[in-house]
C-alpha cells in the first residue's frame, strides 16, 4: 500500500445508527454484532481510560478511495500485467457494471475507523445431491503487509459467512492460492481440484466446425451449459446466466483496460446434427475453456476441433481447462496446486461434499 491514509474510513461522528430514526432494526442488530453494510457510523463505547470513544468493528461495502486503496494494494498479485491506472480502471468499470448489481461486492472490514482487510463476494446459485443452494462466493481477500497476522481477514470473513447465513445462505465457496489450513481453521474444506491441459494434437479436425461466438449467444450458451451441468448430482455451481454474463462482462473491460477491441470469448457449433459452445479465454500462454457443452457427439466433436483452430489462430499450443460436466473424463486431470476448491458449509442442514469429494467446478465459476 502506498499509504495508510488511503485506507482510513471516513466516519461520521455526529450520530449513531441507534439514535436514527431511520434505521431498521435489523440495521440496528447488524452494527450491533459488528456486520453492517450501510455507512460507518462511530459507536461510542467506553475505552480502557473511559475517557476515549472507539469504533466498533465491522463489515460494510467499501466507497470510493477505499476501493482504490483495495485495488492498489491487490494489483501486484492479480493485476494481469496492467499498470496500476489500467488496473484501476477495469476493476471501477467492472464493479460499476450492470451485471454485478446485487451479486457483486466489495467488502472491508473496518477497526477502529481504519479498513483493515477487504475482499470481493459474489451472490451464487449452486446444486448439490439435487438441491439447489444459495452460495457465498469469496474472492481476493487481501490485508495490507503491515497488518497482517492480526486476525482481520479471519473476522471479515466470519462476519461476511454470518450474515450470508441470516440471509438464506447454505455454503460458502472459495478458491485458495495461499496454504489451505488458513481457510480449514475458518470452516473450510478442500474438494476435488484437478485441471486438464490438452495439446492441440489431441484434438479432432473438422474444417470450418465452428463460428465466433457473437453478441445475442449468450441465451444459447446459457441453454447449453445449463443444460449439461448439476446432473450427476455432484456440487456444482447453476448455470443461470449470471456467471456467464459476469464473466463476459469482466473479459470485456480487461480488453478495454487494455486498449484492445472486442476479445474473441467463445465458440458456436450449429448444424443438423446438433448445437455446442464453448466459452474462452485467452491466456498468456495457454487456451482457457471456461465451460463447454454439446448436444450430441458430432456437435462435441465440432467444438474440440474448433478449439484447436483457435489454438493455431492465436499461436498457443495448449488448452487449459477444469474437468467440469461434458469435460468431465475426457482428458487425463492431474490434481493443480493453485485455486484449490473450498467450501465451508454455512447451516448444519446441508449436504456438501466431504473433504476431497467430487464437484463439477468449471473455470468460469473462478471468478
Amino acid at each position: 500500500m502506498r499509504s495508510s491514509r488511503s485506507w482510513r474510513a471516513r466516519v461520521n461522528s455526529s450520530c449513531s445508527v441507534d439514535n436514527s430514526a431511520l434505521a431498521s432494526r435489523s440495521e440496528k442488530k447488524r452494527v450491533a454484532i459488528g456486520t453492517s453494510t450501510a455507512a460507518p457510523y462511530r459507536m461510542q463505547t467506553r475505552s480502557e481510560s473511559g475517557t476515549h470513544g472507539t469504533v466498533r468493528p465491522m463489515l460494510r461495502e467499501l466507497t470510493g478511495e477505499e476501493r482504490a486503496a483495495y485495488f492498489r494494494g491487490i494489483q501486484p498479485i492479480w493485476g494481469g500485467g496492467l499498470s496500476e491506472d489500467r488496473f484501476q480502471l477495469f476493476q471501477r468499470r467492472l464493479a460499476d457494471a450492470p451485471e454485478s448489481r446485487d451479486r457483486y461486492r466489495l467488502l472491508g472490514w473496518f477497526a477502529n475507523g481504519r479498513l483493515t482487510s477487504a475482499m470481493k463476494t459474489y451472490d451464487l446459485r449452486a446444486t448439490c445431491a439435487g438441491r439447489p443452494l444459495r452460495v457465498l462466493g469469496v474472492g481476493a481477500v487481501f490485508t495490507p503487509p503491515e497488518l497482517r497476522r492480526r486476525g482481520y481477514a479471519a473476522a471479515m470473513l466470519r462476519a461476511a459467512m454470518d450474515e450470508s447465513a441470516s440471509a438464506g445462505a447454505q455454503a460458502a465457496v472459495l478458491f485458495s492460492d495461499i496454504p489451505i489450513h488458513y481457510y480449514e481453521g475458518l470452516g473450510f474444506r478442500v474438494v476435488e481440484s484437478r485441471e486438464c491441459t490438452v495439446d492441440a494434437a489431441e484434438l479432432p479436425h473438422i474444417p470450418a466446425a465452428t463460428r465466433p461466438a457473437l453478441a445475442g449467444d449468450e441465451p444459447l450458451m446459457t441453454r447449453l451449459f445449463a443444460a449439461s451441468c448439476g446432473t450427476s448430482g455432484r456440487f456444482a455451481l447453476a448455470r443461470d446466466g449470471w456467471t456467464l454474463r459476469f464473466q463476459l462482462r469482466r473479459l470485456r473491460e480487461l480488453a478495454r483496460a487494455r486498449g484492445s477491441g472486442e476479445p474473441e470469448w467463445g465458440l458456436i457449433a450449429e448444424g443438423r446434427s446438433g448445437e455446442g459452445a464453448a466459452m474462452l479465454r485467452f491466456g498468456r500462454d495457454s487456451l482457457d475453456v471456461l465451460e463447454a457443452a454439446w448436444t450430441d457427439d458430432a456437435a462435441r466433436d465440432r467444438v474440440l476441433s474448433g478449439l484447436r483452430d483457435c489454438l493455431h489462430r492465436a499461436g498457443r499450443t495448449r488448452l487449459r481447462l477444469w474437468p467440469a460436466g461434458q469435460l468431465r473424463e475426457m482428458f487425463d486431470a492431474p490434481d493443480r496446486h493453485t485455486a484449490i476448491a473450498m467450501i465451508a458449509p454455512l447451516d448444519g442442514a446441508t449436504s456438501l461434499p466431504e473433504r476431497g469429494g467430487p464437484t463439477d467446478l468449471a473455470l468460469l465459476d473462478h471468478i
